[in-house]
């Protein structure tokens, strides 16, 4: 990548060499980490269990937050009664249907008093207090309950972020915590992150069911859905475009804005940039026949592709560029 760099110079004028050494380095790890070459009749016989302990192993690299940048604290909510809510999403067929299973399944869990939990982040940046604290309580405020999930007050803002990664990448949203620790600076709000559950072990809806009661846990918490936004990369950005479909289907109100970074709205990959930015882009030339294809891994691991999968990944649930997105809060699409 260096040695192309200054041979050749940067592919785009606005890419520097730090850029390409990263993107090469990526490519080669895509391309190289799974096998691409394996026929779609043969789905069924891998092992996506083991897949799924691999990926977690060769996760992307974390780094822990120093004081200069900010601090974050995990925590796990437990999912009971007064969280879970049965979903109302007739329109949205299989993928609602799918949605009402995982709700009874939470409820099982909980009536045998063992509920399942979701781990969370709170992520404050350095530069926060003196700008989200009312005057009178930036010097009271002990730390410890800047990372804490409570509300510091009534009015109190919140960032709802949801981390990138296809699905598959992103244990315990490690790989954010410098992304959460900036942006919680930059804003001067808390950010509040779930670990929702990684394909392929945990396949759609799952993630979205998880990020959906994270917002209802911050509205049980009595955060105001006013003071909320929603924010997400990559995938992370699909989920908060299918989450607020999800609330206005439901009637359950809306975030005020949403920030969607490279968001992932389309599991179809229809769109020619897929292809004519494939020199630029890190990701490997993949085909929906390749049963590693991140869209079926984050989808049904282990299900061979056909035409009614495609059909089912055209679901706004799954791909939010194919609903109504009228009437939505305000979104930044960057």
């Amino acid at each position: 990548g260096a040695f192309n760099y200054y041979w050749q110079g940067p592919e785009e004028g606005s890419q520097g060499l730090r850029y390409q050494i990263i993107k090469t380095i990526l490519q080669r790890y895509l391309a190289e980490s799974l096998p691409h070459n394996t026929p779609n009749e043969l789905t069924e016989k891998i092992d996506f269990e083991f897949m799924s302990t691999y990926i977690a192993m060769n996760n992307l690299p974390s780094r822990p937050l120093t004081p200069k940048t900010g601090f974050n604290k995990e925590f796990d909510i437990a999912i009971g009664p007064g969280i879970v809510v049965d979903y109302s999403l007739k329109r949205y067929g299989l993928s609602g249907e799918k949605l009402c299973a995982l709700v009874k399944d939470d409820n099982e869990c909980a009536a045998r008093r063992e509920p399942r939990t979701i781990s969370c982040q709170v992520v404050v940046g350095s530069g926060f207090s003196c700008m989200e604290l009312p005057a009178n309580e930036e010097e009271t405020t002990e730390p410890s309950k800047l990372l804490s999930p409570q509300p510091l007050h009534p009015n109190e803002r919140i960032m709802l972020y949801f981390h990138g990664g296809a699905y598959c990448v992103g244990e315990r949203s490690l790989t954010h915590l410098y992304v959460y620790a900036n942006v919680s600076t930059a804003t001067g709000l808390r950010v509040f992150s779930p670990n929702y559950r990684l394909a392929p072990k945990s396949c759609f809806p799952r993630q979205l069911h998880d990020c959906f009661l994270s917002y209802v846990t911050l509205l049980k918490l009595g955060y105001m859905p006013e003071n909320i936004v929603l924010a997400g990369d990559s995938a992370g950005g699909a989920l908060s475009a299918s989450l607020m479909l999800v609330l206005r289907e439901m009637s359950i109100p809306c975030p005020a804005a949403a920030i969607l970074l490279s968001p992932w709205v389309d599991s179809t990959c229809s769109g020619k940039s897929w292809v004519t930015n494939q020199g630029r882009d890190y990701l490997p030339p993949l085909s929906f026949e390749d049963p590693f294809h991140p869209t079926r891994l984050f989808y049904a691991a282990g299900r061979r592709f056909d035409e009614a999968m495609l059909e089912e990944l055209k679901c706004p649930l799954v791909s939010p560029i194919y609903g109504d997105l009228a009437g939505m809060p305000p979104m930044l699409i960057q």
